[in-house]
């Protein structure tokens, strides 16, 4: 695999370092996660978990409209979180979800140090990517699937640069494979781009037999299982259907997210980038010097995300959620020694300005649409609960829709019979049964009579007029923006 790394000097306090930057990072994530964080399909994806767990429960009211499946690349942490949604509810199991992506970020950048020698606080540089358009839309599954994609490509080249152990080279195998599974369970998006990784690894490989049998064992089970769902997915990319039709969008791989990312913070852009093309140019410099196996997997999926489009597949934004794979890589291209000490503490600044911006907004945000986690402690009444913005579907200042979703909150707190999480799509665990439905997203400036008939109760978000359709119902509750209304 070219030549190994030089070992940076390893100070006996650099593992505690390690474990309170962690739990540094951690209560930080708690903080961002409690409360209302802004995140689009988090909601959805809640009332999914509590949806779930009132069907394994036998909730006749839920089994009347909703049924569960297994979906074969989507949707892992909802089944994964089980558990947790059982003891508590979908809302805090969500919560908990993505608290736990969030961990496995440092922890998976912390695995790449490991196998390079390169110093484990380092992962303070990546911080920011953990902040990735799949946590402001709250694509869990996606969210979720990148880290583990991440440490399976760590430990493949562990097993690469590995002697050759037959015990060591079969728990390697057996690792790969739980985790790439995983990985594939989770998100397709994210598989897909592992099995990108392995495969320019292994064809570069000095030893190109032996990584190539240890990829295809690794890899043998999740592919085999997703194979028919790749092909189905394939043919309908091509195949014209009520589905988005595939679009490149050359453009929208280098400015959607500078163009959409505003209040969320700039630097959570523009940092990541920054510090990126450092560890490139200080790579370049000394790569006679450093081992050629990272810059191969950083190259492979910067190409991957150049190649991907936008809309494939009838999934959007799919070439947005790959950037921060490269990113991650990108961080341990080289020893950090090799990049001048101004210019790590300016790096160090620039990730210290975009938590802080992180910060704000989260902050910013749970202002913004304070006194929901009031109106959701309490059950709806018995009957299909919903959820209508008079403020349309984007936060203030925003161009991402964080109030999509925002009402199903009551939904994944409470259980019950609600609406617009999914149930819909067949690629999630809970949907509708055949030949049942629910009004979806409603538009407070067209909602019809129709429309809220099926509707016992409603949350309302917004300080304006109720529109003429509500007539039927009264006001039960009220906290900042919210009204819990109820049918007369």
């Amino acid at each position: 695999m070219s030549q190994e790394p030089q070992a940076a000097p390893v100070s006996s306090h650099e593992p505690w370092k390690t474990v309170i930057l962690l739990v540094a990072w951690g209560c930080f994530a708690a903080w961002c996660m409690n409360g209302i964080p802004p995140s689009v399909d988090l909601p959805a994806h809640a009332a999914q978990m509590q949806t779930l767990a009132e069907l394994v429960r036998g909730n006749p009211q839920v089994s009347a409209l909703y049924e569960a499946h297994i979906p074969l690349g989507y949707g892992l942490p909802i089944w994964l979180f089980l558990p947790v949604t059982l003891l508590t509810n979908g809302a805090f199991a969500a919560r908990l979800a993505a608290w736990t992506g969030l961990m496995l970020f440092p922890l998976s950048h912390l695995a790449f140090a490991r196998v390079l020698r390169r110093p484990s606080w380092t992962v303070v540089f990546g911080f920011p990517l953990a902040f990735n358009i799949s946590y402001w839309f709250g694509f869990l599954p996606s969210f979720f699937s990148l880290p583990l994609a991440l440490l399976s490509l760590a430990l493949y080249l562990h097993a690469l640069r590995g002697t050759g152990r037959a015990v060591g080279a079969v728990g390697a195998v057996v690792g790969l494979a739980l985790l790439s599974t995983a990985a594939m369970l989770s998100h397709l998006v994210a598989f897909g781009a592992l099995c990108v990784g392995v495969a320019a690894l292994a064809l570069t490989s000095d030893s190109r037999r032996r990584a190539v049998g240890l990829a295809a064992a690794g890899l043998a089970l999740p592919l085999a299982l997703c194979a028919a769902r790749v092909v189905t997915l394939a043919s309908r990319a091509v195949t014209p259907g009520n589905h988005l039709p595939t679009d490149y969008g050359w453009g929208s791989h280098f400015n959607w997210l500078l163009r959409n990312y505003r209040p969320e913070g700039r630097l959570a852009v523009v940092g990541p980038v920054l510090i990126t093309l450092v560890f490139v140019v200080a790579y370049l410099r000394h790569r006679r010097e450093e081992p050629r196996a990272p810059w191969l997997l950083f190259l492979s999926l910067g190409a991957l995300f150049l190649v991907t489009p936008k809309a494939i597949s009838g999934a959007w934004l799919i070439h947005v959620r790959l950037p921060v794979l490269a990113g991650v890589v990108a961080l341990v291209l080289v020893d950090p020694a090799r990049i001048a000490r101004p210019v790590r503490a300016l790096m160090l600044l620039v990730v210290v300005a975009s938590l802080a911006e992180t910060a704000r907004y989260h902050w910013r945000f749970k202002q913004e649409v304070e006194g929901l986690e009031t109106l959701v402690a309490s059950p709806p009444p018995p009957g299909v609960h919903g959820y209508l913005s008079l403020a349309g579907n984007r936060s203030r200042g925003s161009r991402l829709v964080y109030l999509e979703h925002l009402g199903q909150w009551w939904t994944a707190t409470q259980g019950g019979v609600g609406h617009h999480f999914f149930a819909d799509a067949d690629h999630l665990p809970v949907r509708f049964r055949p030949g049942r439905s629910l009004p979806m997203w409603m538009d407070a400036s067209s909602v019809s009579v129709e429309q809220v008939a099926p509707f016992n109760s409603l949350l309302v978000y917004g300080d304006g007029s109720l529109p003429g359709a509500l007539a039927g119902f009264e006001e039960t509750g009220r906290a900042g923006s919210w009204r819990r209304l109820e049918r007369r």
